[in-house]
Order: structure tokens, then sequence, then C-alpha cells
């Protein structure tokens, strides 16, 4: 019976260790390093992605896109990165299948990121503009769709690596390294790296956080017991504005 309870003492104890190798991991930095560099190239893509958004505006006569013409474009847009992120990882060769984890891991809160962001400056604008005019609402099961099918892309490419080569991808990853080496943009990139990589491990540590005080699994509690109707700043995900 004791060597029983000795060999499950033995047993939990290699998967503390376990986890605490996995936690190590996550702060060494090699992994600071990958978020980094993968920061980097996400902010060049962004810049190259925001110059062709631009000139598709102007030959549109500055006409705004409508919802659906903007998802599109961001699904292509994700899907591009989700490609971009498997051939940025094909760099490092020494832990390839480790980088391809992780970097899934960055590239989910990334994305994530991107739609709250789009809901905190869609609900502060819907704030200032009430009455004044109408506010197009994104659809946010599309908008995770988008992220789920991103993800989904990224999957399959980490596992078929062979179909992330193609010339778009080709195209952007290399206008990426081309820019990383010029000096000045370079400089400036790598500054948007480093905010990238500290708002990054603030995500995480808060993350973890949450999963260790076991606030995670909380139900949401509405402070003010009131209805949509009670609280004239109240924003519903599908409500339209008017």
């Amino acid at each position: 019976m004791k060597l029983n309870l000795f060999q499950i003492y033995q047993r939990h104890l290699i998967q503390g260790l376990s986890t605490l190798n996995l936690f190590t991991t996550f702060v060494s930095m090699e992994f600071i390093s990958l978020v980094f560099r993968l920061g980097v190239v996400l902010a060049i893509f962004s810049f190259i992605w925001g110059l062709l958004r631009f000139g598709l505006t102007i030959l549109r006569g500055g006409i705004p896109l409508s919802y659906p013409v903007n998802l599109t474009l961001k699904m292509i847009q994700y899907f591009l990165i989700a490609d971009i992120t498997i051939l940025f990882c094909e760099t490092k060769s020494d832990s390839l299948q480790l980088d391809l984890v992780l970097s899934g891991l960055i590239l989910l809160m990334y994305f994530i990121g991107k739609v709250q962001n789009m809901r905190t400056k869609l609900q502060f604008i819907t704030i200032q503009t009430r009455g004044l005019n109408q506010v197009q609402k994104p659809n946010m099961n599309l908008e995770f769709g988008v992220i789920v099918l991103s993800m989904g892309l990224f999957i399959f490419l980490a596992i078929k690596q062979e179909y992330a080569v193609n010339p778009a991808s080709t195209w952007f990853y290399t206008t990426i390294t081309e820019i990383e080496k010029t000096p000045i943009f370079g400089f400036i990139f790598q500054i948007v790296g480093f905010f990238f990589t500290v708002n990054m491990l603030l995500k995480m540590f808060g993350a973890f956080t949450l999963l260790l005080s076991g606030r995670a699994f909380n139900k949401p509690k509405d402070d003010n017991n009131n209805g949509p109707d009670d609280n004239p700043y109240h924003f519903d995900d599908y409500e339209e504005v008017k």
C-alpha cells in the first residue's frame, strides 16, 4: 500500500515538474525572442496590407467598403498571416515543432485581440455618435468564424507545410524580410515588435493569473442588475444603432 502511495506521489511530482518545465519554456528568452520576431513580421505585414487597402480605396474613388467585402478581405488577410507564420517558423530549423505550437498560440491571441479592439472601438464610436448617424455593426459570429477558419488553416499548414509555399505568401514574406533588413524601417518595426512582445506577455500573465485564481470559471455578474433599457450606454452586439 505504501508503495502504491509512493508511486502516486512520484507520478504527481513528475507531472508537476512537467508543468513547471512548460511554464519555464513560456518565460524563457527563446520564447520572448520568438514573440518579438513574430511581432515584427506581423507589424510589417500590417503595414503592407494597409498600403494595399489604401490603394483599393483610391481605385474605388474613396467609397467605403461594405461589410461583406471587409469581412472577405479580413479572411484573406488572416489566411495570409497564418501562411506567413508557417514560413516564419520554417526559418528556425532547430525547434520547428515547438515554434509552431507557440506561434499558433501567439497567433490565436493576436486574432482575438483584434476582435476585442474592434468591439471596444465600435462601442466608443456608438456612444459618441448615438442619434447622429448609423453605425455599421459587424456580426461577431462571423468575426470569430474567420478566426476559427484561420486557425484551422494554420493547423493544416503546420501538418502539411509544403502547401504553405505559394506565390502570394512567398511574395509577402520576401517583402517583409527585405523591409526588416532596411536600417530605418527595420528599426521602427523593431520598436513595434518590442511593444507587441510586452503586450503579449502581459496578456499571457493575465490569462495565467485568471486560471490560477479561478476567476476565469466564474459566471459574469451584472453590477447594476439593470436591463438593456435601464442603461443608456448599454451596447448589444446585435443591436442596430441608428
